[in-house]
């Protein structure tokens, strides 16, 4: 998987044939966020595999220990996810319109690559939460003269 996401990261970073598209800087940020998360996930990895050396010659770890550095893999997992997600858009950003219906679709598709599941469930649930909400209209009860009016047409 993090080979996965350097190539995409790799790609988006030297698309030249985009340059003069208006997201062509939004493309080689996101590529570069792709990159440095893919960074900290070899570092994250690295660090793991040492602490789990240094408690494996202690003896027997407690299971506490162990499900705390499960929990760190889980962490790398949603990274190096996280990391294609932003890699993918990256990647395709410069070949569609700045708004509408196939930008939207974009983030939808580059949503729903997302291999695991509860990540993605807590990604569309977030982006549910920050889409602006169509303001409620408080309507006044209508007067009870008016609820006795037919309307002929």
């Amino acid at each position: 998987m993090i080979a996965d996401a350097a190539m995409l990261a790799e790609t988006a970073q030297s698309s030249e044939s985009s340059e003069d598209h208006p997201t062509a800087e939004i493309a080689a940020l996101l590529g570069v966020l792709a990159t440095l998360f893919l960074d900290n996930v070899r570092n994250l990895d690295e660090t793991v595999a040492k602490v789990t050396e240094l408690v494996m010659q202690e003896g027997r770890p407690s299971r506490e220990l162990i499900v705390t550095l499960q929990s760190f893999d889980r962490l790398k997992q949603e990274f190096e996810a996280l990391s294609g997600a932003l890699s993918r858009y990256a990647e395709t950003t410069t070949t569609i319109p700045l708004f509408g219906e196939e930008r939207t679709q974009l983030g939808r598709d580059v949503i729903n690559a997302i291999w695991l599941a509860d990540l993605k469930d807590r990604f569309h649930d977030r982006m549910d939460s920050s889409l602006p909400q169509a303001p409620s209209m408080a309507l006044a009860e209508p007067d009870s003269s008016e609820l006795e009016i037919d309307v002929i047409f």
